[in-house]
């Protein structure tokens, strides 16, 4: 009788261990956790930074409002939207202030650029924005809860589609814009749909604003629809389609979701109506909170409402992971992972094994008076 009696108190003492063990949280250190973040504080992108900044400001007020949380120190590196810049930016917050975590990039050319060295060093990189095709391929530390270009040339090509036979499209020259603007070719082509007109622009530090030569071959070119895909710059967008109107450019106008920023509508005023854009589908009602929030403290909108969802997110996944599996990069990378749903501002989604979003999509609207409406074609 002894015997058994040892033997339920020793298989009660492994259980109780077991349980223990399997449902512990890591404890919140002293210190605060080091984390970057690498994106265009500077030049035309730095309303997209700016807008990922303020966002990880409100959350960091949400996580400091909890009793159990853990600190975490942000250190800023201006990206400027250049593979050049965010290659430096990196290895500075790696090698000198040896980050674990890197918030970022913005920009496609920043994560492409940075990836590599992030990965090599096994560091983990979040991006809330980047959506170029090739950062599906670009490690298992490399995360990001943006869709991809493929997902937006795909609505904006298929919509176009629909309805018309021969496009002009003029484009910025940028990792981004050119991604979308290759896919969207490509899709063209299997769908018998002429581009009558492809121009590319410049954009970074010093970006083209007299677009009457470009859009003037356009005009001659006869499309039946025009699409702007801007890359860095909103205003710039707002201006392309101010001034094709100005020229008298009358057909429908499309472009990605730049066009719907308070940037670009600022620019075009009213000659932006009637554009049709594609855009997230929407935010949560806790999205629609934060949104009024960014308002107030910083008096403005953000860049754009996805990006500053996502990006408030971010941080909220990441300390999740954090408090559950300590500050180690494997772990967190693992958790990432198999998270099975997050319920977050942008909406419910998960990661697949490249680090890409799913769950998360887009939608068209037309812009009216500055509004984004469900687009019906």
């Amino acid at each position: 009788m002894k015997y058994i009696v040892a033997v339920i108190v020793i298989a009660l003492v492994i259980w109780g261990f077991v349980f223990w063990s399997g449902n512990q949280t890591t404890p919140t250190t002293a210190e605060p956790i080091k984390i970057g973040f690498i994106g265009p504080l500077t030049g035309d992108g730095a309303p997209y930074g700016e807008t990922e900044k303020n966002a990880i400001l409100l959350a960091l007020e949400d996580l400091a409002s909890k009793p159990d949380a853990q600190k975490l120190e942000m250190i800023y590196e201006d990206g400027k939207c250049s593979g050049k810049d965010a290659t430096s930016a990196i290895q500075k917050l790696i090698s000198i202030d040896k980050v674990k975590i890197v918030l970022g990039g913005v920009c496609s050319a920043e994560t492409l650029a940075a990836a590599p060295i992030a990965e090599q060093n096994q560091v983990l990189m979040f991006s809330a924005f980047s959506s170029h095709p090739d950062i599906s391929k670009a490690g298992n530390y490399i995360f990001r809860n943006s869709p991809k270009d493929t997902d937006v040339a795909h609505l904006d090509a298929s919509t176009i589609a629909q309805k018309y036979k021969k496009v002009a499209m003029v484009s910025e020259n940028t990792d981004y814009s050119i991604g979308v603007r290759e896919i969207m070719k490509n899709l063209f082509s299997e769908k018998e749909i002429s581009i009558v007109a492809d121009e590319l622009y410049s954009g970074g530090s010093a970006p083209v604003t007299d677009f009457r030569s470009i859009l003037t071959k356009i005009k001659s070119s006869q499309p039946e629809v025009l699409y702007v895909n801007p890359g860095t710059s909103a205003k710039v967008g707002g201006l392309i389609v101010k001034q094709a109107r100005e020229l008298g450019i009358t057909v429908p106008i499309h472009g990605n979701f730049s066009l719907g920023t308070a940037d670009a509508l600022a620019t075009g005023g009213e000659y932006m109506n009637g554009v049709v854009i594609s855009d997230s589908s929407g935010l949560a009602d806790t999205g629609k909170d934060l949104i009024a929030r960014y308002k107030i403290k910083f008096a403005k909108d953000p860049a754009n409402e996805f990006e500053m969802g996502a990006s408030y997110d971010r941080i909220t996944i990441l300390t999740e992971a954090i408090k559950k599996v300590g500050y180690d990069t494997d772990k967190i990378r693992n958790y990432l992972y198999n998270l099975a749903n997050f319920s977050g501002v942008v909406g419910d989604y998960h990661f697949d094994q490249n680090g890409d979003v799913v769950g998360v999509g887009f939608t068209n609207f037309v812009l009216q008076n500055g509004e984004k409406v469900l687009y019906s074609s």
